[in-house]
């Protein structure tokens, strides 16, 4: 399967068909973003902790200020790199956004929107054959499996599949479908015989998590050698992330990790994981051209350091080959201890 086959920007009508749920998804993540936050735009008192660099723990007075939205200042680690948000939500009310709120329900309507899900499905089929070109099917754990479209995808293609959401009602619609997934947040007890996985899923996982190394290096000795990981992440060094900084939608409290794809690689091999397979994909081509020739050619030389005669002829094509698609996408094996 092609992976242009899911990208939204290739699909005539669907931003229009899918206007009403992102509008309400917005509206309600501003609504929880604001409750947060002072008259100046900062963290209330207690609503938040501040965090040193979670890849190598230099600590983040001495990293470069990036942007600050949200009340949330992102940082460049001067020593590994990676962009991050100085303050993360404190944990109790960052698991509550996810398992009952206006912003969670807003959320799953989304994803079970027909022309969202029709979209989802298509995705999950390319990365479990993508997965297939590297292991036979086995046993697989999708850890934030959502509505299931990535269960739905194994399991069809032979997997033992499982899954683990933290919010109930997007397990309960699990359930309901036919799919094996709890309501826990991992790493947690697991039922019996739910061990052994030959591959991991984590699709829109790891930026969310205040301590990410440490989470893999957990993730890691409950997997066996050789075993494999399935990770996607929103690309910070994509073309429209650059060109809307701090409006993006990427930029929202409850993603605490930015990851470029150097940065992304460097963090899995710290947690014993070998990078085999890294692209980008979701071009967000058509959003990206809504903006003037001149934001969009800035933000291309700023990113590859190259000119851009023509930004209205910019391909879907040529936003993968520079890694500046809105996903990164990659598979990582565990390696030998």
């Amino acid at each position: 399967m092609d992976k242009n086959s899911f990208d939204a920007a290739l699909r005539p009508g669907f931003r229009a068909a899918l206007a009403p749920s992102n509008t309400a998804l917005r509206q309600a993540e501003n609504q929880a973003f604001s409750r947060l936050l002072d008259e100046h735009g900062q963290f209330l008192p207690g609503a938040s902790f501040i965090r040193d660099c979670p890849r190598c723990q230099t600590p983040s007075g001495s990293a470069s200020l990036l942007l600050q939205a949200h009340g949330m200042h992102l940082l460049r680690c001067p020593v590994c790199r990676l962009v991050y948000s100085r303050e993360v939500i404190n944990s109790d009310f960052d698991r509550q956004r996810y398992q009952a709120s206006e912003a969670s329900d807003a959320n799953l309507a989304l994803k079970i929107d027909p022309h969202y899900a029709a979209l989802e499905q298509d995705k999950a089929r390319y990365v479990i054959q993508r997965l297939g070109t590297m292991v036979a099917p086995g046993k697989l754990l999708d850890i934030g499996s959502s509505t299931g479209a990535l269960l739905r995808a194994a399991k069809q293609s032979g997997w033992l599949a499982h899954g683990v959401e933290i919010n109930p009602a997007a397990v309960a619609y699990c359930q309901q479908h036919g799919l094996d997934a709890i309501c826990a947040e991992y790493p947690c007890v697991l039922p019996a015989g739910w061990t052994g996985y030959d591959a991991v899923l984590m699709l829109d996982v790891l930026e969310h998590l205040p301590d990410p190394l440490a989470f893999l290096a957990r993730l890691a000795q409950d997997m066996r050698p050789g075993a494999w990981l399935v990770v996607q992440v929103p690309n910070f060094r994509s073309l429209l992330i650059t060109m809307e900084g701090g409006r993006n939608n990427n930029i929202c409290h409850g993603h605490w990790s930015y990851f470029e794809a150097e940065t992304l690689s460097d963090m899995m091999h710290a947690a014993g994981f070998e990078m085999h397979f890294l692209e980008t994909y979701i071009s967000e081509l058509d959003r990206v051209k809504a903006y003037p020739d001149a934001v969009i050619a800035n933000a291309w030389q700023q990113l590859t350091d190259q000119q851009l005669a023509a930004p209205q002829a910019l391909t879907v094509d040529d936003v993968h080959q520079a890694l500046l698609g809105y996903k990164l996408f990659g598979l990582f094996q565990k390696v030998a201890a």
